[in-house]
């Protein structure tokens, strides 16, 4: 390396340059290594954990839908005018009966107990309520293992979207980020329910859509909140109750897969997993520091080495003027023809034999 203009090319078969060659094809190669190593997903799980096994049908493609996140509104009436409805025929049963006479749980939802529950409306309808409570003291009163082993895993987040009459009332499973968990108001209701809880989280394929969850019991220990930015890894259980209608962050009417559960799957990280990520955040600035300072080093000795071959002989032979075009006008040039020609002129003549001489003599 040489921070002054040379005027010849260098040579590159003194030791010191082939040093430095040697040394920076290394650091190309390490680069290199480096890079490959990096590329490939598996070298960070010691920093970034394994990621969690999501269920089959969840890692399946998704088809190509287009889901409809409106939400039903009523059209305004105008003066003079009114709206009458039939009122929805209701048949909620006003206790909860979970338990068969063979000893098993019924994790089975009658159909007609979800009939008047509609899609896409704004908020839980008054003639829904009843519904809503019902799947939620039923999910209470099951144990959250029998609840995890009758469930299926929840279909892709757009099936549910575009075909969610057909999966209403099913028990199923899903995955995903908690984002946020608060506490609900509990109306009067008959099956002795004393505390609600609402919770939205995001699964792997639902983007930025978020889902609902409402529940009677919370684990020790979640982290609640209107904003939870480090997203607990949570697991929901439940029964699919509805498209529930929402007003997003900016406005706007949307819709959302709503689930009744019993409570939350939490997983907290473990110690070791927090110290590990700890120790590995150390361990990369501690390589970074040590690879700085390596760098700093080199360039400090290179300018220490270029400084002290500045004021060496080797560098004063090396730099020499340029010769420019306008000293060589005076060079006087020769032409090999007339060296030649000088060459002939100047050089003795040659006695030839007379050939009379050495003809023989005829008798």
């Amino acid at each position: 390396m040489r921070f002054h203009k040379r005027s010849t090319t260098p040579s590159y078969f003194s030791r010191r340059d082939q040093v430095r060659l040697f040394r920076l094809v290394a650091a190309i190669g390490v680069i290199f290594i480096a890079m490959h190593f990096a590329s490939k997903p598996s070298n960070w799980y010691w920093l970034t954990g394994r990621p969690e096994n999501e269920a089959t049908n969840q890692q399946t493609d998704i088809p190509n839908r287009e889901i409809d996140f409106s939400v039903k509104q009523e059209s305004e009436l105008k003066p003079d005018e009114f709206r009458s409805e039939p009122k929805p025929e209701i048949n909620v049963p006003e206790t909860v009966k979970t338990q068969l006479k063979n000893g098993e749980y019924d994790v089975q939802i009658d159909p007609k107990i979800l009939k008047s529950v509609s899609d896409s409306t704004l908020g839980i309808r008054n003639h829904e309520a009843g519904a809503l409570y019902y799947l939620l003291a039923k999910a209470a009163s099951i144990p959250q293992n029998v609840l995890e082993q009758s469930a299926e895993p929840a279909p892709p987040f757009v099936v549910l979207m575009t075909e969610s009459s057909k999966y209403r009332g099913q028990l199923m499973t899903v995955k995903g980020r908690l984002k946020k968990l608060t506490s609900l108001p509990v109306s009067k209701n008959s099956y002795g329910i004393q505390s609600l809880y609402e919770g939205w989280f995001f699964s792997k394929d639902s983007g930025t859509h978020p889902w609902r969850v409402l529940c009677a019991q919370l684990p020790e220990g979640i982290p609640r909140g209107d904003n939870l930015k480090e997203m607990p890894s949570i697991q929901i259980t439940g029964y699919y109750f509805k498209k529930y209608g929402y007003p997003s962050a900016a406005g706007k009417l949307q819709t959302a897969p709503l689930l009744i559960a019993r409570q939350i799957r939490w997983f907290p990280p473990s110690k070791t997993q927090t110290r590990s990520s700890s120790g590995a955040a150390k361990y990369m600035i501690s390589l970074f520091l040590i690879i700085s300072i390596t760098l700093a080093f080199m360039v400090w000795r290179f300018s220490i080495n270029d400084q002290k071959f500045a004021y060496s002989k080797t560098a004063k032979l090396i730099q020499q003027s340029d010769i420019s075009l306008e000293s060589l006008k005076d060079i006087k040039t020769v032409d090999i023809k007339d060296v030649l020609k000088q060459m002939e002129q100047q050089a003795p003549p040659s006695s030839e034999p007379s050939p009379d001489k050495d003809e023989p003599k005829n008798s």
